[in-house]
């Protein structure tokens, strides 16, 4: 599945329409776990997530994440993410950390290439 354009509301939360939330097979009530990797966010179901700290999805699909994580990824209301589904779950990035490690992976290419 293609990765997918969303926005985080004033609230932190991201609206997953019905055909995400079926791929990802996220539902909403369920405990959910997540992963900060190379600035990605990994949200995925878990029996041992811990409230307040982990992501929340309600019934009408919104995905809500807590303002410490926000902070830390440096995400503010109105940011656009992108979603790509990582059955079970899905992972969800801002474009301007996926550039910085595109342009990051440039560099070094360069650099080897010059020194090779």
């Amino acid at each position: 599945m293609r990765a997918n354009r969303v926005r985080l509301d004033t609230r932190g939360r991201v609206l997953l329409p019905p055909a995400l939330r079926e791929a990802s097979a996220l539902q909403p009530g369920m405990k959910l776990d997540v992963a900060v990797e190379e600035g990605e966010l990994h949200v995925s179901p878990s029996e041992t997530a811990i409230r307040g700290r982990a992501p929340t999805l309600d019934r009408k699909g919104r995905l809500t994440l807590p303002g410490g994580l926000r902070r830390s990824l440096g995400l503010a209301p109105g940011a656009t993410l992108l979603l790509r589904v990582d059955a079970p779950g899905l992972r969800l990035v801002a474009p301007g950390r996926l550039f910085q490690r595109i342009r990051t992976a440039r560099l070094a290419l360069e650099e080897a290439l010059q020194q090779g």
